[in-house]
């Protein structure tokens, strides 16, 4: 089990705020203002999605160019995939901080909210690991900053006061995993601000002792993925949850099959009860509980 630590936030970061956007939960998606080629949108930011993405009505009201020399393989949690055109975006702003020319995939958002300014797309791991990503859905904000530097001695969130947790995690590709217990069991949880919901993959609910039977019994329905595969999901009380030495009794989760190699996702239903802090650069997942109650609703992805 990786284990986490706890620490005190009385030592001083010397981290530069890049950007401080708003962050919008709307419906378990959870969005921010960005500026495409001088045009603002709302795109899904997207700690679980190993690259960006942007809708086909969104590319064609940009007006933005084919890319006639790429085309992405995109492929979702239930494990379809489908390959898809590129678009040129010589701009993409997210508050004070500006990328590009880039060459973003092109492909349908299943279930998108309705909001304005329209959501056009996501914002995966290729830009979001050039930076330390902190999210308080809570309070409504997202930051980017630039990470000290390694001889900084300082790795940790700045102006975090109260207690926290450091868990180490694990890549693969852009897209980062932690190590978690779930009913006594070790289970790798993909960190997913995309998804709606936790969601428990049947294979690893079952290896907890659940039997078939009694999940069959659960309440449910179904649901799409970015492959627009449609598949079953269950929601189910489990006994508990532990993120290093912190134990949540008796979490209601979403259980569906995941084509994915975790066995579950860590979504914006997590989120929203936690303030997160991701350094890529360091390795490591800062959390605490949010310090303003959380809404909660029963949402999947």
């Amino acid at each position: 089990m990786w284990g986490g630590a706890s620490y005190a936030a009385d030592h001083v970061c010397r981290h530069t705020l890049l950007a401080h956007v708003p962050l919008y939960n709307k419906s378990g998606f959870l969005i921010s203002p960005v500026e495409i080629d001088g045009h603002t949108v709302s795109m899904i930011m997207d700690t679980g999605s190993e690259g960006s993405l942007i809708s086909p009505d969104g590319a064609d009201a940009m007006g933005l160019p084919l890319d006639k020399g790429m085309h992405t393989v995109v492929q979702g949690t239930g494990g379809g995939q489908r390959l898809v055109p590129n678009v040129h975006v010589r701009s993409l702003k997210i508050g004070g901080v500006e990328t590009g020319p880039l060459s973003v995939p092109v492909g349908y958002l299943p279930g998108k909210p309705v909001t304005q300014p329209p959501v056009e797309g996501l914002v995966g791991g290729d830009l979001l690991s050039r930076y330390d990503v902190e999210f308080n859905v809570a309070e409504g904000w997202l930051n980017l900053w630039q990470p000290s530097a390694p001889s900084s001695g300082c790795d940790g969130p700045e102006g975090w006061h109260v207690i926290y947790r450091a868990l180490p995690v694990q890549f693969d590709g852009r897209r980062v995993s932690v190590q978690l217990v779930l009913d006594g069991m070790p289970v790798k949880a993909l960190v997913d601000s995309g998804a709606r919901s936790r969601i428990v993959s049947e294979a690893a609910a079952l290896r907890t002792g659940l039997s078939a039977q009694t999940l069959a019994t659960d309440p449910g329905g179904v649901t799409s993925g970015i492959d627009g595969r449609q598949q079953r999901y269950y929601w189910h009380k489990f006994n508990s949850l532990q993120y290093g030495l912190e134990e949540e009794k008796q979490p209601v989760l979403t259980v569906s099959p995941l084509k994915d190699n975790a066995d579950m996702l860590l979504g914006a239903d997590w989120f929203a009860a936690h303030r997160v802090w991701l350094s890529y650069r360091s390795g490591k997942l800062y959390i605490m509980p949010s310090l303003r109650p959380v809404k909660t609703d029963q949402t999947h992805r």
